[in-house]
C-alpha cells in the first residue's frame, strides 16, 4: 500500500509540474502571438510607406518631365527669337501682354 501511495504522490507531482509547464508555455505562446501581431502591423505599415514612396517618386518623375519639357520649349522659343536679322514675333509680344493682364 505504501508503494501505491508513493507512486500516486509521484504521479501527482509530475502532473502538477506538467500543468505548470503548460501554463508557462501558454503564456509564452500568448506573448509570441502579440509579437507576431505587432510584426504584422509593422510589415503592413512598411508596405504602405513603400507604396506612398513609390507614388511620390512617380509624381516627381512626371513633374521633372513637365519641367524639362517647359525648359525645352523656352529654349526653342529663345532660339527662334534670337536668330540674326529676325525680329521678335508679334505673337510673343501679345503673350507678354496677356501675362501682365493675368497678374
Amino acid at each position: 500500500m505504501n508503494n501505491l501511495v508513493a507512486r500516486f504522490a509521484e504521479v501527482e507531482k509530475r502532473v502538477r509540474a506538467l500543468a505548470e509547464d503548460n501554463h508557462r508555455l501558454r503564456e509564452r505562446v500568448r506573448g509570441l502571438e502579440e509579437d507576431l501581431g505587432r510584426a504584422s502591423d509593422g510589415a503592413r505599415e512598411a508596405e504602405d510607406l513603400r507604396a506612398r514612396k513609390e507614388q511620390v517618386r512617380d509624381r516627381l518623375k512626371r513633374l521633372l518631365r513637365a519641367l524639362e519639357a517647359m525648359e525645352t520649349r523656352e529654349k526653342e522659343e529663345d532660339l527662334q527669337g534670337s536668330e540674326p536679322g529676325q525680329a521678335p514675333l508679334e505673337a510673343d509680344a501679345s503673350k507678354a501682354g496677356q501675362v501682365g493682364a493675368i497678374e
